[in-house]
């Protein structure tokens, strides 16, 4: 019974599963991570096909355990087949314990793919840069006062000193005419008629970009998604499925914009609330 080829296999499955972790956690080449996931897929094949093969028999005995020999001779031969069979016992024990820990060490070596899914999301999908208190800036980092947009229109605001810059970019307008009415429970967002919405769209995030001043509306330019700006930034038409969330501003005693707070209702796509 030959018995070193699974040995053999095993020790090629430890080594490779160890080459493994080591080259993704170094960041060594695609060569280096495909052949010691290669030697340990290999090895562990190699094991199982010869345990399969020599120590998995299906042979089956049946009928009375013989009486022991009377004669030295017979007795003799029973003991050393005795040995064989324990000799067998012991190398099938060890070997089982051996590949179990062998295909231990493979499973954990994959345990560091983990690492390549990127960083916990944590609340990144509800929240964002902005924070009670955060000043509006522009894309240089400009603080925005309220001698902005002085005949109404539309420019892109960041919170200062937030780092979510995408997430959190806001299209702020001033509307100058009157043609402003807050939505009911949101009358101290819109301070002297400043109005700031998400600009990330909530079809599938792509940065609201065009503003239709003639129609006051927000639109979309990847789906071609319509928001009323004068009425919560509702859906007109196009295939996104609610409003852009409204972020609640304020203006301090030197006449810099601000937020009240983070946005009150998720940013982004709708199908991120999907439960």
């Amino acid at each position: 019974m030959t018995t070193w080829p699974i040995g053999l296999g095993i020790v090629a499955t430890i080594a490779g599963a160890v080459g493994f972790a080591v080259s993704f956690v170094a960041g060594w080449s695609n060569a280096w991570l495909g052949g010691s996931l290669a030697l340990a897929l290999l090895g562990l094949g190699l094991a199982l096909a010869f345990w399969g093969r020599d120590l998995a028999g299906d042979e089956v005995i049946a009928g009375r355990y013989p009486v022991p020999p009377d004669d030295t001779d017979g007795q003799a031969a029973l003991a050393t087949q005795l040995d064989e069979h324990a000799s067998v016992i012991t190398r099938r024990s060890f070997l089982s314990k051996f590949l179990i820990f062998g295909v231990g060490i493979f499973a954990l070596s994959q345990v560091v793919l983990l690492g390549a899914l990127g960083p916990w999301p944590g609340d990144s999908l509800t929240t964002t840069g902005w924070r009670k208190g955060r000043r509006l800036v522009t894309a240089d980092g400009e603080p925005i006062t309220r001698d902005a947009l002085p005949t109404g229109g539309f420019l892109v605001a960041f919170p200062e000193g937030g780092d979510d810059k995408a997430g959190s970019q806001v299209a702020l307008l001033h509307f100058v005419n009157g043609d402003f009415v807050p939505q009911e429970g949101r009358e101290s967002w819109s301070p002297e008629d400043f109005v700031a919405y998400s600009r990330v769209c909530t079809h599938a995030g792509c940065p609201v970009a065009e503003y239709a001043d003639v129609d006051q509306t927000l639109v979309c330019p990847c789906h071609q998604s319509e928001f009323d700006v004068l009425h919560g930034a509702r859906v007109l038409s196009g295939p996104a499925s609610r409003p852009l969330p409204q972020l609640p501003l304020a203006i301090d005693e030197d006449g810099f914009l601000y937020a009240q707070s983070d946005f009150t209702e998720t940013v982004g796509p709708g199908f991120w609330n999907a439960t």
